[in-house]
């Protein structure tokens, strides 16, 4: 593989395919003059130059999904909450928790990496303060009414709105796959955690010198670090799904 087929194939897992053409061309004909090192370090600043707001982006969403996860479970879930249910309400609300912190790491992503004007953004920001207020206030009777009357007037408008449906349709199947996919990153390290008591002969309940051992907790963050990667790439190829439909769109317009 030569050296402009090796960039071109690189620039498009961070493009589409015509961009990334273009600008390998423009490499090649200028590398052809200044030299391979220079064509590999241009080739190194442009590649820099269109993933740092995607790396960014995807520490800022895996921060925010711990951060408001650790925060929205000591709020209604934990012992320290006046108001935590009991039964099956307990279920509903750690769903509520699971897929308030995914929408709160997904609006971060989005805000980072597309700026706040992008629509999937401000629709997944929505939905995530939704959820927040339900997390916090659902005891209440007045505030959990006017939340699911706010989130059935989003429902509404994002079907009714042509501008708002694929936007909204992006950020359900994306926040849907998040939350599966952190929620499925948990069985391999709990089979990990088994296996290790087995092979240490450890009782697998009760045995704390399972839970402190460092590698079950390497495993589960691998496997939380895995997750995010596929989530993002899901919300990123849905997205430019999106603009490539609108795109499309206004040239049909025009």
């Amino acid at each position: 593989m030569d050296n402009a087929a090796t960039a071109e194939w690189i620039l498009r897992r961070l493009t589409d395919r015509q961009r990334g053409a273009s600008v390998v061309g423009d490499l090649v004909e200028i590398g052809e003059r200044k030299g391979a090192l220079w064509f590999w370090l241009a080739l190194a600043g442009v590649v820099f130059s269109m993933s740092w707001r995607r790396t960014l982006a995807f520490v800022g969403a895996f921060y925010a999904a711990g951060w408001t996860f650790s925060w929205f479970t000591m709020a209604g879930c934990s012992i320290y909450s006046p108001h935590c249910p009991r039964g099956r309400w307990e279920a509903v609300l750690l769903a509520l928790v699971l897929s308030g912190s995914t929408l709160w790491a997904a609006s971060s992503y989005a805000a980072i990496r597309y700026g706040v004007l992008d629509r999937t953004m401000q629709i997944s920001i929505l939905w995530a303060s939704l959820v927040t207020t339900v997390i916090y206030f659902w005891w209440q009777p007045f505030v959990l009414g006017l939340c699911i009357a706010a989130a059935l007037l989003i429902v509404s408008v994002s079907i009714a709105k042509r501008s708002l449906r694929k936007a909204a349709l992006v950020v359900v199947v994306s926040a849907s796959a998040w939350s599966a996919l952190r929620f499925l990153a948990v069985a391999p390290a709990t089979l990990y955690q088994n296996w290790l008591g087995r092979r240490l002969h450890i009782p697998i309940w009760g045995g704390n010198d399972v839970r402190q051992h460092p590698s079950p907790m390497w495993v589960y963050f691998s496997t939380i670090v895995l997750s995010f990667l596929v989530a993002t790439s899901v919300w990123s190829r849905l997205h430019n799904w999106l603009l490539r439909d609108q795109r499309l769109e206004s040239e049909t317009d025009s």
